[in-house]
């Protein structure tokens, strides 16, 4: 329970008052709570945009829940991305992309990255057929969440020091296998709930697991050759990437599938 305490308060701007050791171990043990995680950032950005989507309209009910999902975690994987896309982006050495990537200065690179995938996400979102709108907010930060442990357990940490690479080290194959049996249950879960067939369910809940592992683990593979490995910016960016994924599956899913 104090891994998952921990990963909520690292995680999400929820205020838990109770205090935990950040040690690598609790970190660890604490993977395979991220999908939960990311359930606990969606039920809110879901809640906002079914009350908004009745009051406002389906254009303000999108971008309510996109500002939700950024919001409950402090903007903090987008910081991720914008870091990552500023050292991937500038073709430097590795050296030199990794000093970037931790320059607490935005570039260029970064303020696109980071406006594309908030357009991208609020414009996947308005196009999801209006019955699988909802449940896709509640799904994509459970696959995001899923994702990180995967990219982080197919790659050693880029930098050589102690800190959050002593957490991605250590970061393995059991980690990631116990987070997709979390996230399967979960977004199962979601899919009945949410009047989906119980026959079709199973199936489903492939289809939407199998690219963010996929494209987790090939990002890893990616930031292995540029960088010599992954950083805490590539993690938020896998989180990132595999919900921007995620929307464009359940878009996918609710107009050729469920439709």
């Amino acid at each position: 329970m104090r891994a998952l305490i921990l990963m909520i308060q690292f995680m999400t701007r929820y205020p838990v008052p109770i205090a935990v050791d950040f040690t690598a171990d609790h970190f660890v043990r604490g993977m395979k709570w991220m999908p939960l995680v990311g359930l606990l950032v969606a039920v809110p950005a879901a809640a906002g945009m079914m009350l908004a989507d009745g009051l406002l309209g389906r254009d303000m009910a999108a971008l309510i829940a996109v500002i939700l999902l950024i919001g409950i975690t402090g903007g903090l994987h987008l910081d991720g991305l914008a870091d990552t896309a500023d050292g991937l982006f500038s073709y430097r050495s590795r050296e030199r992309m990794l000093e970037i990537m931790r320059d607490s200065t935005l570039g260029v690179n970064g303020v696109i990255a980071v406006v594309l995938a908030i357009l991208v996400k609020y414009a996947l979102l308005r196009a999801i057929a209006p019955a699988g709108a909802t449940p896709a907010v509640l799904v994509a930060p459970v696959l995001g969440r899923m994702a990180l442990v995967w990219h982080a357990a197919t790659a050693r940490y880029a930098r050589e020091e102690r800190g959050i690479g002593d957490f991605v080290n250590q970061t393995g194959r059991t980690q990631a296998a116990l987070a997709t049996l979390s996230s399967l249950v979960l977004v199962g879960g979601i899919l009945v709930l949410w009047g989906i067939p119980f026959s079709t369910v199973p199936w489903l809940t492939l289809v939407f697991h199998l690219p963010p592992i996929a494209l987790a683990v090939g990002f890893a593979a990616y930031a292995r050759k540029r960088l010599g490995g992954i950083t805490g910016d590539t993690i938020g960016a896998s989180i990132e990437l595999s919900e921007l994924l995620s929307f464009f599956i359940a878009l996918l899913v609710w107009k050729y599938w469920l439709a």
